[in-house]
């Protein structure tokens, strides 16, 4: 596209085959390559991008988290996607209303509101991954969400862009006024349209039946029904367009209260029509959700459903959810003694697991629906793919509608299909395993989904997508939901807002009566460590390297594709992929918490180093003599600081660029005394301690001053002989020398075996990814210090909470081992104001990466030192090597929390009950 090139910088102009194979899929089964891809940051741009566009009549589609499960997201000409400056939130009105930019994520918003006891609307499964452009522009529910919660009724305000460039703040009456003159032509004609719909009253009534259930079925004609005004017209079309009729820069919701009471229980019924037969008694007493799950469902989910029943459903039986919330405790008790009431009158019910308010049971059951989904994935067969459809019917019919759905399954070969959804709004998602290796299955999913739209519109008279958009895999079925009347409204909005047709064309309106079987992704066999991923996208928000090379995701759908490619192209991406995908992936693992089959995709990466590991002699030789490895490292740690000192020219010429200040040498030893007491922990130093210190500012050693909490605490600690040469092996695992990492954990594991007395004592390791290393040791009991601090030293302890706030960093090996949870606990008990800086989850410095490949930690911790509040100066971690990233990204002397947990304690005297 001409004219790009003075746009847009090169570093967010992505041309390469590369890039453009590793973004050329979203969570759909399509896929198409993208010529362009680039990554405009604030509206202006987009403007100027958009008009450059309609002046070359070059088409555009807009992506933002990329988990759209209907092909809403890809393209084969440009594909725009958001950096990360979209991320604004305002909250209004005391919590009442919020406005968000398209970048924020949806469960990062909420956990905003959370603290005025507020929610948006919308709450689709995907929530802590996708983002708001995308649950406005698809008009995304959930679960909870309903018909009346979600964007289009929850919408306040909008900020759009149309294809020609124009911008639109509908709170800015300076700003509505100016479009009212520039664009009274397409207004007038949009008021005209919207008269001809009200004057037809075949196609009102088609309308109006059609909202009364959830729908994404093509364009939200029932704007043109709830509206007079054209400007609100058009804004509400926009939600729900999926970026064909313009581009939401902003949008402000009506927030929804969160109950201050709720509980959740699991009950099982003889059938489905057992099951729906108390649906509508459960909406009149108001409960929030309604999750059916049928047989084959609660199968799939076999290992999960065994925590709460001994005794697994046969294949009739059906289960529901339900969830239900008050503003009182009372409330809540009267409403669950009338869904008592209501189960009474059932015959066969019963309860897999009564209704809860505890949240690790309330977790643990809504894992058992969310869990679906990634049960049919992670048993599919290689080269297959998974496909999710929703559907929604009258909820007088839904019972017989599943059983129709069910028939359709095993008519068309489906045996493994699986159907769940939310009952309260007659919502079901069926679920499927598909390939499209050969012309005979393809044509078997065509014949199966036209069986499907013929059961849905002409048996049922239900919707065809119920929230998850039209997209590619429904638009030649336009026609079979709306009739021409309906279709022929829609052509016509399309030509009306983009005349020229450069928004993402081919979605919602597609000529094609086979769209649906074209494009179609493969997913050949890469690795059996990730070939069950589905590329759905979870993993994203989780991965340091997603602003900088590629995510997770894009790293094993690029290796997918790349099987594809002639051999010359495929050499090209091989060779990218070394830095791209191997080299800057920072292989923490915690991919594998987001993703809903399990994969840890930096296995694969540290496998895939091990295939070309090049110094295995080094490795040995460094393996074997640690402690001399230790001190030449340490030897090279002063060289280097005096040569930064002394000739900061010379310094800056041969280290990486922007390789952050190398801190202190660490001594590695202990000089304080610790007390004899009855209670014991072993105290490993780890190889990050022994080797880099802290600035004089610290105080004491880091080791010194875990003496110190101890013998405050009256706990004693044993330091094990030999411990300078003992390490747990992780850094020899993250560079693909497995053999070299299991022989140094074995060993470590070993002395602290005998140092513990045979298990006898806790052993406490003060490095986080050291902790997560030997989490798996079955006779030891290993504490990560944070949490040792937390659970055993603190209570011995008088603290007194500093009233400054503090800045915190959750590792990645801390949220692998627990959450992050006890640390946060342990900051909470040390400062009023713990501040968790937003859109960090890993900092990227991954071991020594931070040194030889600074640019992943720089990236990673983008949005750090702007969260950072005027005259706060203390900043905590559990992890040496991350605090030295945070430092050199932040401004503030990143130090272990065990530092201020000193400063702010004192021993407890029995006796008096007071200090000593």
């Amino acid at each position: 596209m001409q004219g790009i090139q003075e746009l847009l910088p090169p570093e967010r102009r992505m041309t390469d085959l590369t890039r453009r194979l590793a973004l050329s899929t979203d969570a759909s089964f399509y896929h198409k390559v993208p010529q362009l891809v680039v990554e405009v940051v604030d509206v202006a741009e987009l403007q100027q991008l958009l008009r450059l566009a309609q002046q070359h009549k070059v088409a555009l589609t807009f992506r933002a988290a990329g988990t759209s499960l209907s092909g809403q997201a890809i393209s084969d000409s440009v594909l725009v996607v958001l950096s990360r400056d979209w991320q604004g939130i305002a909250i209004l009105d005391k919590g009442e209303r919020v406005r968000l930019q398209p970048g924020v994520i949806g469960a990062e918003a909420n956990r905003k509101l959370a603290a005025y006891g507020r929610k948006i609307g919308p709450d689709p499964a995907s929530i802590n991954t996708c983002k708001i452009g995308g649950i406005a522009a698809n008009n995304a529910s959930g679960m909870c969400c309903g018909v009346r919660h979600n964007s289009y009724h929850t919408l306040q305000e909008l900020t759009f862009v149309l294809a020609d460039g124009t911008r639109v703040d509908t709170s800015d009456a300076a700003s509505v006024a100016a479009f009212r003159a520039s664009h009274a032509e397409l207004l007038q004609a949009l008021a005209e349209l919207a008269q001809e719909v009200r004057d037809d009253a075949d196609l009102s009534s088609k309308i109006t039946h059609q909202y009364r259930l959830k729908n994404t079925m093509g364009y939200g004609l029932n704007a043109l029904l709830d509206y007079q005004d054209p400007v609100a017209i058009l804004t509400h079309l926009l939600i729900g367009s999926e970026g064909t009729l313009g581009f939401i820069a902003d949008i402000t919701y009506q927030t929804i209260a969160l109950p201050k009471a709720s509980a959740t229980g699991l009950y099982l019924f003889a059938d489905s029509h057992a099951a729906c037969a108390v649906i509508a008694d459960l909406k009149a007493i108001g409960v929030n959700a309604v999750e059916f799950m049928d047989g084959r469902s609660l199968a799939s989910v076999s290992d999960l459903l065994a925590a709460h029943t001994s005794v697994l459903p046969d294949g009739d039986a059906v289960a529901l959810l339900v969830d239900v919330g008050r503003d009182s405790s009372a409330q809540l008790h009267q409403a669950l003694a009338s869904i008592e009431e209501c189960f009474a009158g059932v015959a066969g019910v019963r309860a897999l697991c009564e209704f809860s308010d505890d949240p690790a049971t309330v977790a643990a059951l809504w894992q058992i629906r969310k869990g679906l989904f990634p049960a049919v994935g992670a048993v599919r067969a290689s080269g297959t793919t998974v496909i999710i459809e929703d559907v929604a019917f009258p909820l007088s019919q839904l019972p017989a509608a599943v059983t129709a759905l069910q028939e359709l399954f095993i008519e068309h070969g489906y045996h493994e299909a699986i159907i769940f959804g939310h009952a309260l709004d007659g919502n079901v998602h069926f679920v499927f395993t598909q390939a499209f290796a050969t012309a005979t299955e393809t044509e078997r999913y065509a014949n199966f989904m036209a069986a499907v739209v013929a059961l849905v519109t002409e048996r049922f008279d239900g919707t065809l997508k119920a929230e998850h958009g039209t997209g590619r895999n429904m638009a030649p079925y336009l026609y079979a939901q709306w009739g021409g009347a309906g279709l022929a409204v829609m052509q016509k909005l399309k030509q009306l807002i983009d005349p020229v047709g450069i928004l993402n064309p081919g979605v919602i309106i597609n000529a094609s009566p086979t769209a649906h079987i074209e494009d179609l992704k493969q997913l050949p066999a890469v690795d059996p460590i990730v070939d069950a991923c589905i590329e759905c996208g979870f993993c994203e928000p989780q991965c340091p390297s997603l602003h900088y090379t590629l995510s997770p995701r894009q790293r094993i759908a690029l290796m997918r594709r790349a099987q594809h490619l002639n051999a010359a192209d495929k050499r090209t991406v091989e060779q990218d992929f070394q830095h791209l995908g191997i080299d800057s992936c920072a292989a923490t693992g915690l991919c594998a918490s987001a993703c809903p089959v399990g994969i840890n995709t930096g296995t694969w990466v540290q496998q895939l180093r091990a295939e070309q590991a090049r110094h295995p002699r080094l490795a040995r030789w460094s393996a074997q003599h640690l402690k001399g490895s230790l001190q030449i490292a340490r030897f090279g740690m002063s060289a280097a600081r005096n040569v930064a000192r002394l000739a900061p020219v010379l310094y800056q010429k041969f280290s990486p660029r922007g390789m952050p200040a190398l801190p202190p040498v660490a001594t590695g030893e202990v000089t304080l005394k610790a007390r004899q007491a009855a209670s014991k922990v072993v105290y490993l130093v780890t190889c990050p301690n022994r080797l880099f210190g802290y600035q004089k500012s610290a105080g004491d050693s880091l080791p010194d001053t875990v003496i110190r909490l101890c013998n405050k605490a009256g706990i004693e600690v044993i330091l094990p002989d030999t411990a300078s040469e003992s390490c747990c092996g992780q850094p020899w695992q993250s560079k693909g020398y497995p053999e070299q990492a299991r022989e140094r954990k074995n060993s470590l594991l070993e002395l602290l075996w005998q140092a513990s007395e045979q298990g006898l004592w806790p052993v406490v390791l003060d490095a986080s990814p050291c902790a997560l290393q030997l989490s798996d040791a079955k006779d030891l009991k290993v504490l990560e210090l944070s949490d040792f601090l937390y659970r055993q030293v603190a209570p011995a302890l008088d603290i007194r909470p500093t009233e400054e706030p503090v800045m915190l960093h959750v590792t990645c090996s801390s949220r692998r081992i627990d959450g992050g949870a006890t640390l946060r606990g342990l900051a909470q008990l040390c400062s009023e104001q713990v501040i968790e800086p937003d859109g960090i989850q890993c900092c990227g410095f991954a071991g020594d990466k931070g040194f030889t490949l600074p640019d992943l930690n720089k990236h990673a911790l983008g949005p750090l030192a702007s969260q950072i509040p005027s005259g706060c100066k203390t900043a905590i971690s559990n992890s040496r090597t991350c605090e030295i990233g945070l430092a050199q990204h932040s401004g503030l002397d990143y130090q272990h929390i065990a530092f201020l947990l000193d400063a702010i304690s004192q021993q407890k005297d029995s006796s008096k009950g007071v200090s000593s």
